[in-house]
């Protein structure tokens, strides 16, 4: 009965240290800061979490935000006509007083 007891007391003990590591612990940082000098800190991982999800949002809305930047300008470009489309080269052939050809290009555009 005394080892059984042992056992239990042990294998409770065990799980409580195998239970610790996913329990989100601040976690000591060494580094350097900005003014470059070297920095002791101490960061929440779930902090660091919350930083990282904001700045991912804050990257897919600007990429969103470009994003419908180019439909609108695609969609004015349909409805208005791109600056290639209203424009044209124009090829000009000449003979000058010898009888031999010159050849111009204009671009026109309307």
């Amino acid at each position: 009965m005394r080892k059984f007891a042992l056992l239990a007391v042990a294998a409770l003990g065990s799980g409580l240290f195998i239970g610790t590591p996913s329990i989100a612990q601040p976690a000591i940082q060494f580094g350097i800061g900005p003014d470059g000098r070297p920095q002791i800190g101490v960061r929440d991982p779930q902090q660091e979490e919350r930083e990282r999800r904001e700045r991912w949002r804050e990257r897919r809305e600007a990429e969103r935000a470009y994003e419908q930047g180019r439909r609108d300008a695609r969609r004015d470009e349909r409805r208005y006509g791109a600056y290639e489309e209203t424009c044209r080269n124009v090829t000009i052939v000449e003979q000058d007083r010898w009888g031999g050809s010159v050849t111009r290009r204009v671009r026109r555009c309307d």
